[in-house]
Parts: C-alpha cells; structure tokens; sequence
C-alpha cells in the first residue's frame, strides 16, 4: 500500500491504493464501507467513514482527516478546483498514477512549491501568451494570503479582483480586431458575429489576456464565485491582474477610465469609493494630466466628478 504524500488530498490517495489493487475508488470505498464518496469527504468528512478507512488502512484519523479541506476558512473553500487535476511533472515522474495535493487545488495555485516548476492539467489554452511570471507569482501569493483570511494589502484584494471583474464597456458585438484572435472559421460565424461580448476591466490591465482568451469567448467570469471553474489563463490573468493593480493603483485607474465607455466607468468609479482616500484623491488630481479626445476625454470628466462626490463624502 503506497503511503500518502505530503499535503496529498485523500481522494489522491484512495485513487492511488485503488490501482494497487486494480479497482476503481468507488469499488475500493464499497469495500471499505464508506458512505460518502472520497470528493465528498474532503470537504465534509464523516467520523464514521473516516474511521473505517483508518483501519483499513492502518493509518490514524487524525492524519487522515489532514488530507481534507476541514479547517480550512470558508474564502479558501470558496476558491478550490474539486475536480482540479493539475500534475507537477517533476513530482510524479515515473509514477503510473500522479498525485494530487492539497494546495494545487486552490484556484490561483500554478506552480509546484518545491520544484518551483508551472503545474500541468488538461486546459492550458492561451497560458503560454500571457508570460510576466514575477506578477504571476506575486499575485498568486497575496490571493493566497488574501484566501486564507491573512490579507496585508491596503486595497482590500477582493475588491481588486471585483475590478478586474467589472465590465470596461456595455455588452455589444465583437469588434473586426477582436475577430482576429479567433480561428478563422469561427471569424465568420454568424452566432458569434451577433453575440454580445464581455470586455472585462481585466483585458485592460493585462492587454495580453486578449490574445489569451478571445472576447467572444463565453466562459468569462463575472463574478468572483465563478472563478474557480474559469479557464486557467484566465485565473492566471487576474493574478496577474492583481500584481499590477496593488503596484500602481492610481495609474491603472487611470488607464482603465480611459479605455472605458460611460457604462464601465461609472461602475469603476463606484467601486473604488470603498479604496484608501489617498487613491482615490490621487486618481482625481491625475485625471486631468490624461486629458484626450475621445473616449478618454469623457474619462478625465467623469473622474472629476466623481472625485468631487467622493471628497464630499471624506
């Protein structure tokens, strides 16, 4: 019976014991006597059926039930990835069956902690056109932090991550240049032609996430509940994201007002009434250094006035 690794997740393990005994899990916990299946147990195990593995296993139900998500904070539980199968090759290298632990199933985790090496799973579309891994780490890092209720930043990081949320303009079509991220047969395609389209803040400050993943594409999150079943360039994206807001808040509010339409600024500026005073004094002394024509002139309005609101309300 191969013993379990370190931060292995039970439902690993029994999956592992299993091939051993050329079963499957669910044959295995019949077996046992189990009543929840192992995915379950993770995060509401049961004495009694962790008792029973016990003993099967000769193990202590003190170290099994450290192989779930029990104790975990309720913010932490909210962003992992049940069915995450993400590898680290260096890790199971040789192994018939990889492990799976705990903490790669946090839905900001993508590299192995030991090995520093990316994780692999089964979607790795568009993760290779984002790159800046120093923001990607850095940002995984505080939503870590920020997950486990130990949140250092001054900007409250669920407010960052709700930015990069928000829509930068009203929902309409796909542009021709937005078109041209598509594989040319989909450019053509009358049921993505007319489909209205989300522009997340988020393709504002990592402008490369377009290439990452199209506009058109339907997956987007809108909200921070969604993100864990998002598709990994995505949630790498708003790590990114992250990174680059907390650097230089006053900047990138800058620049997303003036990439967005009335709607989206509108939606901006509420929401970073509830930031330090400071940025948001900062953001309004600044607006006027980006006056333009256009799109970004209406900005530099808008963050006027709502910076006048907002310095009646402090």
């Amino acid at each position: 019976m191969p013993p379990p690794f370190r931060d292995e997740r039970l439902s690993s393990w029994l999956e592992r014991i299993a091939d051993v005994y050329l079963v499957s899990l669910d044959e295995l916990q019949a077996h046992i006597g189990c009543v929840r299946p192992a995915l379950q147990l993770e995060f509401e195990p049961v004495q009694a059926d962790m008792e029973r593995i016990a003993v099967a296993t000769n193990r202590s139900a003190e170290r099994l039930f450290a192989m779930t998500f029990r104790g975990a904070s309720p913010r932490y539980r909210s962003l992992l990835r049940p069915s995450s199968r993400e590898i680290c090759p260096a890790c199971s290298r040789g192994m018939q069956r990889p492990q799976r632990l705990r903490g790669w199933s946090f839905a900001f985790a993508f590299w192995c902690d030991r090995h520093r090496e990316p994780l692999f799973g089964g979607e790795m579309s568009g993760v290779s056109a984002l790159g800046d891994e120093a923001s990607g780490r850095r940002g995984a890092e505080i939503l870590l932090q920020w997950a486990m209720e130990r949140e250092i930043a001054a900007i409250p990081v669920g407010s960052v991550l709700s930015l990069l949320l928000l829509p930068s303009r009203k929902l309409s079509p796909p542009a021709p240049w937005e078109l041209a991220y598509l594989p040319l047969p989909r450019q053509h395609d009358p049921s993505v032609l007319s489909r209205p389209c989300r522009r997340p803040v988020l393709s504002v400050v990592v402008p490369e996430f377009r290439a990452a993943v199209p506009t058109s594409d339907p997956r987007l999150s809108s909200t921070i509940a969604d993100v864990p079943n998002a598709p990994r360039a995505e949630r790498y994206a708003l790590a990114i994201g992250v990174a680059r807001v907390l650097k230089n808040p006053v900047g990138t509010i800058i620049r997303v007002l003036e990439a967005s339409d009335e709607f989206g600024r509108k939606k901006v500026m509420d929401l970073i009434e509830g930031w330090p005073a400071a940025i948001r004094h900062a953001v309004g002394r600044a607006a006027p250094c980006t006056r333009q024509r256009g799109n970004a002139g209406r900005a530099v309005t808008g963050a006027r006035l709502s910076h006048q609101r907002v310095r009646a309300l402090s």
